[in-house]
């Protein structure tokens, strides 16, 4: 998804000019530094827009990540649930995604996104593949099962930059190249360079003030478009901000953990 940013800074802002570093190539099958910050568990957020003085719900994200075999090997998992807050007629009510990858390095292997619109369902399977991304011919009902795409590059899928930044080595002044794709969306994949802008408190859902590396991303604009704030100790992302075409602000929250989370 991608963002445009025109937001203040909210609480205590820390943010100040950082020496211009060299960018981190950031490619598939390299060990990340920080894996181990990924945990199993339940991540929710809430997005809503703001205009006019209004804030309007959007919908409640649910991020799944958990660690188990696929085809007999270890391996990462993360599923993901938009239920959407008021559907118009004929509209998306619930997406899901449910992608799975190599351990350590993050290596995209399989990507299932599937839409709801009032009772029906459209499921879109892809396998990420050395050289190509292909749709599954085997998956009765895949809707992208003719899909093919060569890649001169392996890409990262886009769909899970909030993990693959937390798992990142976040510092003063690191920037990350990174080669992405959001399957059977994207024309092709494409690097992408995300900056540590600076630190910042915010404050949390708790009331108490979070420390956070604050991560910018142009998407090859030439201006700012996405700003996400990082907890510094878990690299969880705690909030994110977009300017919308439209004129209106979208916002990203953490929401607090669940019984049974």
């Amino acid at each position: 998804m991608r963002r445009t940013l025109l937001i203040p800074a909210v609480g205590a802002l820390l943010l100040m000019t950082q020496p211009v570093a060299a960018q981190t190539a950031v490619r598939v099958g390299q060990p990340l530094a920080r894996f181990d910050l990924l945990k199993p568990g339940v991540h929710r957020y809430a997005r809503y827009r703001i205009e006019a003085g209004k804030r309007t719900l959007v919908d409640l994200w649910t991020r799944t990540l958990s660690f188990e075999a696929l085809d007999g090997k270890a391996s990462m998992r993360v599923h993901q649930r938009w239920d959407v807050a008021a559907p118009k007629p004929g509209g998306v009510r619930t997406l899901e995604q449910d992608s799975w990858f190599e351990p350590h390095t993050f290596r995209p292997l399989t990507h299932v996104r599937r839409e709801t619109r009032d009772g029906s369902a459209v499921v879109k399977d892809y396998r990420f593949l050395p050289g190509r991304t292909i749709g599954l011919e085997d998956l009765a009902g895949n809707a992208a099962s003719d899909f093919v795409l060569e890649t001169a590059e392996p890409p990262f899928n886009f769909e899970h930059d909030m993990e693959l930044l937390q798992a990142l080595p976040l510092a003063d002044g690191y920037a990350a190249d990174i080669v992405f794709y959001d399957a059977g969306i994207d024309p092709k994949p494409d690097h992408y360079v995300f900056k540590v802008a600076g630190s910042e408190d915010i404050v949390g859902w708790d009331g108490r003030p979070v420390h956070c590396w604050v991560v910018t991303a142009d998407y090859n604009t030439g201006v700012v478009r996405a700003r996400f704030w990082f907890d510094k100790k878990s690299q969880i992302l705690i909030r994110e901000a977009t300017d919308l075409p439209d004129g209106a602000r979208l916002i990203k929250t953490l929401l607090p953990p669940e019984p049974g989370d």
